[in-house]
């Protein structure tokens, strides 16, 4: 299972409303609203490519400036040869 930490940075004055959209995602955990306005936030999907996804989608949020990836960690993930 993919999971990764993020930090959002958010329009000013609308990191709390993005806090609580994002809330309501299915795999998306906040941990906390941050000075400057910055929201921490947790992923967790099945997949890579959902998890992806996930993030990708993010950025169409409202007033979400961009997403940055803090740390990534794959677990039981089975690899491919290609």
């Amino acid at each position: 299972m993919p999971v990764s930490g993020i930090v959002i940075i958010c329009r000013d004055g609308r990191a709390d409303t993005v806090a609580a959209q994002l809330t309501a995602l299915e795999g998306v955990e906040v941990h906390g609203v941050l000075p400057g306005n910055r929201v921490v936030a947790v992923v967790e999907a099945d997949t890579v490519d959902r998890e992806v996804s996930l993030v990708s989608g993010l950025h169409e949020c409202d007033g979400v400036v961009s997403v940055q990836v803090a740390y990534h960690n794959f677990e039981d993930i089975q690899w491919r040869a290609v």
